[in-house]
């Protein structure tokens, strides 16, 4: 036999104001928001972060002869998320000059100062270890927001000397 569910429910305990609660789930889910906000900020703007305009401007002919450096690619990649540059180590004497210190790992500044765009630091290492005679530099930069689209105008930093701009692929 079927017994009477009324009576169940009117032996459960009423529930105590549930909006007394509210501020502090509204405090929690925008502390939440808050430092999510500061972790994504702080973790991305040295990808984006506006560096010095440099002092000299060089053509690629005056980079591959003075500094022994030539740039074989720029071109926008994985379905725009990510920047390939790639050096040829023409002189690695000359090149040393070139990319000397840390301050030196490229900078890409899109056209119209749309952007600034660098490498992440921990895939810059082999930049300063290995220059050697006829070697490769392979650099990618994440396209954050994908600023940079194929045939804009990017000018490449390293350190006080930029090249003079070229069309990305």
């Amino acid at each position: 036999m079927m017994r009477d569910k009324t009576a169940d429910l009117e032996t459960i305990p009423p529930i105590a104001n549930p909006d007394r609660y509210l501020p502090l789930i509204v405090f929690v889910v925008g502390l939440l928001v808050v430092l999510g906000l500061m972790f994504t900020y702080k973790r991305m703007r040295p990808l984006w972060e506006v560096s010095a305009a440099a002092d000299t401007v060089v053509s690629e002919q005056t980079l591959a002869d003075q500094y022994g450096v030539r740039v074989n690619l720029l071109a926008v990649t994985a379905v725009g998320g990510m920047v390939d540059l790639r050096l040829k180590i023409l002189d690695a004497e000359k090149a040393s000059l070139l990319l000397q210190d840390s301050g030196d790992v490229p900078i890409l500044h899109i056209e119209n100062g749309q952007a600034v765009l660098k490498a992440p630091e921990d895939s810059t290492g082999q930049l300063m270890s290995n220059l050697t005679d006829d070697g490769n530099i392979f650099l990618a930069f994440p396209n954050v927001g994908n600023v940079l689209k194929p045939g804009m105008l990017v000018t490449i930093q390293f350190g006080e000397i930029s090249l003079e701009s070229i069309p990305a692929r």
